[in-house]
């Protein structure tokens, strides 16, 4: 549809759900947008740091091949 595909469907989901579910019940609970907008903050950070890519390729150019 406009070239726009999302790679990794369950880590977008759980994205959503780290940034959500701590703003909403903080919303429902304190009906004051002063705790709100600090609890976004967070989940913003939390749900940004969040890295769907489970392989690691450490690709070490500078050590020496082993003619020593």
């Amino acid at each position: 549809m406009f070239g726009f595909r999302i790679n990794q469907p369950r880590t977008l989901l759980i994205k959503i759900a780290v940034i959500f579910v701590p703003v909403f019940a903080m919303a429902h609970l304190t009906q004051n947008m002063v705790y709100v907008l600090p609890t976004l903050a967070i989940g913003v950070l939390f749900g940004g740091s969040i890295n769907g890519d489970t392989k690691t390729d450490y690709d070490d150019t500078d050590a020496d091949p082993g003619d020593s």
